[in-house]
């Protein structure tokens, strides 16, 4: 008999890591040298597999109550113009340190808001990239994209250039929920700019919504679901929302009164994921779905599935760059952070340097768990037979603890340990980042007031 909700969310509802990465930036090492950057890239140009570049674009017109992003909201466009000088110092630093390492499989452009930039000088940002990288045939090239500020010849300029896949971020179409979370996104700005990116051909389009936003109920979302299943999506993100009001101080403008229970945020995942499974949606790992014939779920269907710091994706790089403040980028082995705070950003690339913040060098113990995990988190499912022949490891005997842990979840429906290895069910994969957190080695170190978003 399945448990009550109530029973599921005391449960579960805790803060835990997307795992975007592992481990995760809280574990990372401040400071970190650069001199361990320059070595993996030395390490990096001997490989000959394609990078994945990331580019943080972090303008924004206003600042959305709801956002966690690193964003700069600014009322005029005079940062652009440095900015766009330090992104190409900072291509050029990359390029000068893999010369012999100069192909993209995967570009993908996040902020902020990357169509802050007009035309002129989104051409520009692309071509300081490609000056130095090719983009290989077949290569994801990936935007994000605000519909309330869109002007009508910048979809038609990305698609010139070569961008294939677009997301537009929705939220949520009610009007009160769109006050709340200070947007202003109407049902006409969102309907005609998924028309114009059909009209204009991108290969994919995906729109992002978020649950437990404040003043959603059942009602709301559910009209915000049979709206946007409307324009025919071929991909949609259903992100809980991430409230870190001591992490993120504009949140504290929200009223808490607004926000929906624990309770009614699963009711409201739990829901959408209904009624995209009835349209015929494939969930993908924790929170994408897409329609049967697109390449993600096709990699689901064949194991192939890739994570990484830009999300869900069929094809990536082994390394990637990351460019923009903020920007993680993932090197032979290393991770390193680039400076959030936009000047110290500048300033650095400007001066020759690489303007690591943060960063971390992983052990092949963090590299045989991040696979766990990630393969965990694509597939739902880990086999003990397939973790022997790709790493050697002897899962029941190393993971004896988390076993242990998962066992106990069995009661609960959401996982199955069995002689063969760990299998996540249907209920399971709205948890999968609970069943991921037995195999992180560190999050038993962490500091007790780490803050991460509630996996509810």
């Amino acid at each position: 008999m399945p448990l009550p909700l109530s029973d599921l969310v005391k449960h579960y509802d805790r803060p835990g890591p997307r795992y975007t990465g592992y481990p995760m930036p809280p574990v990372w090492q401040d400071g970190f040298p650069e001199s361990e950057l320059l070595a993996a890239l030395e390490r990096a140009n001997g490989e000959s597999a394609p990078l994945s570049i990331y580019v943080h674009l972090p303008f924004c017109h206003r600042k959305c109550a709801y956002c966690g992003c690193n964003a700069i909201m600014s009322p005029r466009y005079t940062p652009v113009e440095p900015y766009l000088q330090a992104l190409e110092a900072e291509v050029g630093l990359w390029a000068e340190r893999l010369p012999l390492r100069r192909q993209a499989i995967q570009l993908h452009w996040g902020g902020g808001t990357p169509t802050f930039l007009k035309s002129p000088e989104l051409e520009r940002a692309f071509r300081a990239v490609t000056r130095h990288f090719q983009l290989l045939p077949g290569a994801e090239v990936a935007i994000e994209v605000d519909p309330t500020f869109l002007e009508p010849d910048q979809l038609p300029t990305l698609r010139r250039l070569g961008f294939n896949r677009v997301s537009f971020g929705v939220q949520d179409l009610d009007e009160r929920v769109q006050a709340l979370i200070t947007r202003g996104q109407t049902w006409g700005q969102t309907l005609g700019t998924v028309q114009q990116a059909r009209e204009l051909g991108f290969e994919g389009i995906n729109l992002d919504l978020v649950y437990g936003l404040p003043g959603q109920t059942r009602g709301t979302f559910r009209r915000t679901l049979e709206s946007t299943l409307e324009l025919r999506p071929d991909r949609m993100a259903i992100y809980g929302f991430a409230y870190l009001p001591k992490m993120l101080p504009h949140q504290k403008s929200i009223p808490l009164e607004t926000l929906p229970p624990p309770e009614l945020r699963l009711e409201l995942l739990l829901m959408a994921t209904e009624i995209l499974e009835a349209n015929g949606y494939v969930a993908i790992g924790m929170d994408h779905f897409a329609r049967p014939d697109d390449p993600l779920a096709k990699a689901v269907r064949e194991g192939r599935l890739i994570r990484n710091f830009m999300g869900y994706a069929v094809q990536a790089g082994s390394d990637s760059l990351g460019l923009g403040p903020s920007a993680i980028s993932n090197l032979a082995g290393v991770y390193a952070q680039n400076e959030k705070v936009l000047i110290r950003w500048e300033r650095a690339v400007k001066e020759g340097r690489f303007a690591v913040h943060k960063g971390h060098r992983l052990s092949q113990d963090d590299l045989m768990r991040r696979w766990v995990i990630h393969h965990l988190m694509g597939s739902f499912e880990l086999r003990w037979k397939e973790l022997l022949e790709r790493w050697g490891v002897d899962g029941p005997s190393l993971f004896r603890e988390a076993i242990e842990e998962l066992r106990a979840e069995e009661p609960y429906g959401t996982v199955r340990v069995t002689e063969e290895g760990v299998f996540v069910t249907e209920l399971g994969k709205r948890f999968v980042r609970n069943m991921a957190m037995p195999f992180d080695a560190y999050m038993k170190r962490l500091a007790s007031g780490t803050e991460f978003s509630r996996t509810v």
